[in-house]
């Protein structure tokens, strides 16, 4: 891929693509640095609408910065328009989830906490997000949390209204006001990250069905299953959390991301979280008719009073239901539309990347950009070794499918062992922690007269070589000297410094024996033993005798 944007965006490659949109990574070749260029899709280039969002998208993110928000760095136009945003090394939160759920209760917590001080940034500047999901929070590889794809966050203003054809955000994470196109704010927002939560802690979704509208009619009435009976680890506290995001009615909510932030610090400090649950988990509470409604009023002023609040909360609760029912019809028919039905996972273990890719299209998939590799020893390079998604389960069609590649069998580095001569015992040591399997040693003895016994003194592979890691390594490793018979040097009369060395050389081992003598002058070899010319074995015992003077008269 060569298209340059605007003369300075290099596209490099797709790393990811929406229903309105393409990513790529990309260099700036102006401030060198890697990129992420999200362009809008061909088709919808020429609606206005769709224009409009996409650009709305770039100046709301753009005017928000946050360690837990991906930035946005620039926006332009060429053929399409173009927003150019901050580029994450990393994974979905989608994909942690589907792999480690259910997650610690403190690793839940981290997590949630991140999101909530991008959201109450985003919120505070007057930005709801309005499709939060694990879809779109990235994992960084250090741990951190990065809200993208503010692709349907808007400016907080007296038309951020919904209309039932208009119904955003994903299915599975919609809040209840979202599905019935009312008025949404930073609850609905909190609403969605309660079922990430939810999600994160016990594996499964709060609300989940069939087909859409079953989704949505769950998000609508029903209350969250219990999280503490999915699991116990979590505790009743955490629970509380769960349940007040997850309330229907948006007062019921955290006012707030801040009161989130704040119930998730006492949970943590084994405090209390604050939750009135008297109405029920739902938030739905009910509004109870008395028999005698119809009744002429009885007791004064008060009863009176009473009676007729109680008809106007009844009469306003019928209005709610009909036009519960009108939104509701509406949706149905939306998600009739949006309805995508799910398709088998095919196999594609020890298939290489262009055939995993066509067996997927055929199936009504695709293959994820974000390709992973690894070591195999069973299966060859370059071909699929794990996919995200196991063979034959049923997932939505068009959904992207990860693949794993094979590197080939793992190549260690070898260990440097011939510089500095470790003994055997250490040798071994040094390659099993390297990784090599301490089967695959085998040792030849050699004689050397410069390497001690039981050392090293050659291998094969050689340093710095890569080798499998139970692969054949070769240690020849010293068994000391070997000495033969020779005949005593003629050192009388040497100094013993002299001696000493002319002996060392034949790996005698020198006792030194001393005497006064008037014929010898200090320091002097007198005599050896043995004699010189006398047969003796290398490495065998001398004893010189030397002179302690006076010496001879001068």
């Amino acid at each position: 891929m060569s298209k340059i944007l605007v003369g300075r965006y290099e596209l490099l490659e797709t790393v990811g693509a929406g229903g309105m949109a393409v990513v790529y990574k990309a260099m700036d070749s102006l401030l060198g640095r890697v990129v992420a260029v999200k362009i809008l899709r061909e088709q919808f280039a020429s609606d206005e609408g769709f224009v409009r969002r996409f650009r709305r998208e770039a100046q709301s993110a753009a005017s928000i910065s946050h360690p837990n928000i991906v930035s946005v760095y620039d926006v332009g136009k060429e053929d399409a328009d173009f927003i150019v945003m901050e580029y994450i090394e990393g994974r979905t939160l989608k994909n942690y989830i589907r792999d480690k759920a259910p997650f610690p209760a403190g690793v839940a917590i981290d997590v949630t906490r991140q999101v909530a001080e991008a959201l109450a940034h985003a919120h505070a500047g007057g930005i709801i997000h309005q499709d939060i999901k694990p879809q779109n929070i990235l994992i960084t590889k250090d741990g951190r949390v990065k809200v993208t794809d503010f692709g349907i966050a808007r400016a907080v203003s007296s038309d951020t209204v919904t209309g039932a054809g208009d119904i955003v955000g994903s299915v599975h994470y919609l809040s209840p006001e979202q599905a019935q196109g009312r008025t949404t704010g930073a609850q609905s927002d909190l609403y969605s990250l309660g079922v990430i939560l939810f999600e994160m802690l016990t594996g499964r979704l709060p609300f989940d069905g069939d087909s859409p509208y079953a989704i949505v009619m769950k998000h609508l009435n029903d209350p969250p299953p219990s999280l503490t009976e999915l699991n116990p680890a979590a505790g009743p506290e955490l629970e509380k959390i769960v349940n007040k995001l997850l309330a229907k009615d948006m007062t019921r909510r955290c006012a707030d991301a801040g009161e989130l932030l704040s119930d998730l610090a006492s949970v943590e400090a084994g405090r209390t979280v604050a939750w009135d649950a008297a109405d029920g988990p739902d938030g739905l509470g009910g509004t109870k008719v008395h028999d005698n409604l119809g009744q002429p009023a009885r007791g004064g002023g008060r009863q009176e009073k009473r009676r007729r609040k109680l008809i106007r909360r009844a009469t306003t609760a019928a209005i709610a239901l009909v036009l519960l029912i009108i939104v509701v019809a509406g949706v149905s028919a939306l998600l009739k539309v949006l309805y995508v039905p799910e398709v088998a996972v095919p196999d594609l273990t020890d298939l290489t990347a262009e055939e995993a890719e066509a067996k997927l299209k055929d199936a009504g998939l695709t293959v994820d950009p974000n390709i992973s590799y690894a070591f195999s020893d069973t299966v060859a390079k370059d071909r699929v070794i794990a996919q995200s998604v196991p063979a034959e389960e049923k997932v939505k069609q068009g959904r992207a499918i990860e693949i794993t590649l094979s590197r080939g069998m793992a190549l260690l580095k070898m260990p440097d062992l011939k510089s500095d001569h470790p003994s055997l015992e250490n040798a071994k040591n040094r390659l099993t922690q390297a990784g090599f399997s301490a089967e695959s040693i085998e040792t030849v003895a050699e004689s050397s007269s410069t390497v001690a016994k039981d050392h090293v003194i050659n291998q094969d592979p050689a340093p710095g070589a890569e080798s499998p890691a139970d692969g054949k390594i070769t240690l020849w490793i010293s068994s000391g000297e070997t000495y033969v018979m020779t005949v005593m040097p003629d050192v009388l009369s040497f100094s013993s410094a002299e001696a000493k060395k002319i002996l060392s050389a034949n790996y005698f081992v020198i006792t030194v024996k001393t005497e006064r003598s008037t014929l010898y002058p200090p320091d002097a070899v007198i005599s050896t033993d043995p004699a010189p010319a006398r047969p003796i074995m290398q490495g065998g015992a001398v004893t010189l005798v030397v002179s302690l003077g006076p010496g001879p008269p001068v």
